[in-house]
């Protein structure tokens, strides 16, 4: 882990702004007590890997870590499902993600469930109690869903107990630079790339950008960036101001014409080959066919462009 000046909880959470110090003074504090954790904040911003902190910082870290993600099981199959889980992360960390999600009567019944921290096991005994970290998260307003109807403010009160708002990477700029240098570090490493590191004028595009996908986008882009060899790959997927992009994409007066060209060849050849290999799945032999290459032709120029060799190293 490379080295930062300022806060840094994990390879997510770093920077030197008053909103990360914020973040990492709570998760700390938070790690040493037992009492229900509210996660909220928009997408992106970290409220999955700042559960996992909690539960690694507490005294249950040695116990399960388990996450329910409520919007993604049906009603019919919610209740079995966290029965279950309660079952076996018993004295460990339960993380509902996504809590906003829940429909009233299934937060009726996860409120039964917490009143007393009791649950029926699924051989059907009689309820017996279970000790939880209860942690939850929502990139939803709950107050107003309460307003609305639409949540109960009755199981609010009850996993509001300790609330941690995660701040979104717009609000905390000053961080992007931070952030981005560490990245590069990190995913050279994971991919097996010398680290280059991205020029000052570069940095300020970035601290200019609105960031809709907070810190989890700035992360992707960094991988894009170390993966296919520039700064041009990363703007293209940023929705910039025109007269931002043309500063960014200013001439290098001192590379000759053939090299630069070179350069913008070999670039927007594996920026090809990445989108057909997700096109197909990771399927290289596909992918050769697709691009009416030789499979070994293809395999030279994924090494050769530093691509990842499997989906599992890919983009996200």
């Amino acid at each position: 882990m490379s080295k930062i000046h300022g806060c840094q909880l994990g390879d997510f959470f770093i920077g030197n702004s008053p909103e990360i110090y914020r973040i990492c003074d709570q998760l700390q504090k938070a790690s040493l007590t037992n009492i229900p954790v509210l996660i909220t904040g928009e997408s992106g911003t970290g409220k999955g890997l700042a559960a996992q902190l909690l539960h690694d910082m507490s005294t249950r870290c040695a116990n399960k870590f388990l996450k329910l993600n409520c919007s993604a099981i049906s009603n019919q199959f919610f209740e079995l499902e966290l029965f279950s889980k309660a079952e076996q992360v018993d004295r460990g960390t339960l993380f509902l993600d996504e809590i906003g999600e829940l429909d009233l009567a299934l937060q009726s019944k996860l409120l039964h469930m917490l009143r007393d921290f009791r649950f029926m096991g699924l051989s059907g005994e009689n309820e017996r109690p279970i000790d939880v970290l209860l942690i939850c998260a929502t990139n939803r307003d709950l107050e107003a869903e309460i307003a609305n109807g639409a949540f109960r403010a009755d199981l609010f009160h009850r996993i509001n107990v300790l609330r941690m708002q995660m701040p979104a990477l717009r609000d905390c700029v000053t961080d992007v630079p931070i952030l981005m240098s560490h990245f590069v570090k990190l995913y050279s490493e994971k991919f097996g790339k010398d680290p280059v590191p991205p020029s000052p004028s570069f940095m300020k595009v970035l601290e200019s950008y609105h960031w809709p996908g907070n810190t989890r986008e700035l992360e992707n882009m960094a991988k894009r960036y170390v993966v296919l060899g520039g700064e041009d790959h990363v703007l293209s997927v940023m929705k910039l101001p025109p007269q931002q992009l043309a500063r960014s994409e200013a001439i290098d007066l001192t590379t000759p014409l053939r090299v630069q060209t070179k350069r913008a060849i070999r670039n927007l050849e594996s920026k090809i080959i990445l989108s057909v290999l997700e096109a197909h799945n990771w399927n290289r032999r596909k992918t050769a066919r697709s691009l009416d290459i030789s499979y070994r032709t293809l395999l030279y120029k994924i090494k050769e462009g530093g691509l990842p060799r499997s989906s599992k190293t890919s983009l996200t």
